[in-house]
């Protein structure tokens, strides 16, 4: 069980590093180009670090990877209309699930603690940056690069 979650968190890191990416492309304002920068170094290691992990299993990571990739893309252009603020409230709501799903998951895990705290960090990194920027309380970009810092 406890892969296949990890699997499941790794195909959303491509998933998220395709959706950060595509607003860092093409949004609007460019004013927040270091904040989808940051997003995705968070993607990226978490993805690279779940890759190293599950190479050890016998599990096919690409199996999946060009559908959630397409999937990320796909979800960012339906938003990308939306100026910072609105689209800030809509990814609140939509990220606290999986915050609390990858925490939950953190506490019962037996095995590969280590990955598992990793997504939970993680997830509660961007949960925690976009509450930040919802609240606009200046210190958003700060939780990111603490994790980013941590885990490089």
């Amino acid at each position: 069980m406890h892969l296949e979650q990890l699997y499941s968190a790794y195909l959303g890191e491509l998933y998220g590093i395709a959706f950060f990416s595509a607003f860092a492309q093409k949004y609007s304002d460019d004013s927040h180009i270091d904040k989808w920068q940051l997003l995705i170094q968070v993607e990226e290691i978490t993805a690279l670090k779940l890759e190293t992990a599950l190479q050890k299993h016998p599990i096919s990571l690409n199996d999946r990877a060009e559908e959630m990739r397409n999937k990320g893309i796909g979800d960012a252009q339906k938003w990308m209309h939306l100026d910072w603020a609105s689209l800030i409230d809509t990814l609140v709501p939509w990220v606290k699930p999986y915050a609390l799903k990858y925490r939950e998951q953190a506490d019962a895990a037996t095995a590969e603690r280590e990955m598992f705290k990793l997504v939970q960090e993680h997830e509660d990194a961007i949960y925690d940056f976009l509450l930040a920027e919802q609240q606009q309380s200046g210190n958003s970009i700060d939780i990111l690069k603490q994790f980013i810092t941590k885990w490089r």
